[in-house]
């Protein structure tokens, strides 16, 4: 299961657009790290909500 929910995830996402503070306020607010809002932001501006949702494809890399 994944660590944060979609629902979740576009919450911080909303409030970050919202314009009620800096990545770092929100990181702040809901108590994750800085980078993690960022990210996801930028995921969520390039590909939609698409950009938050956890990928169920598993890479494998032959040895």
């Amino acid at each position: 299961m994944a660590k944060y929910s979609l629902e979740f995830k576009l919450e911080i996402v909303k409030h970050y657009l919202g314009n009620y503070g800096g990545y770092l306020a929100v990181a702040k607010k809901y108590n994750i790290q800085d980078s993690i809002v960022r990210r996801w932001v930028n995921s969520y501006q390039q590909f939609g909500i698409e950009g938050l949702k956890r990928s169920k494809n598993q890479t494998h890399y032959s040895v």
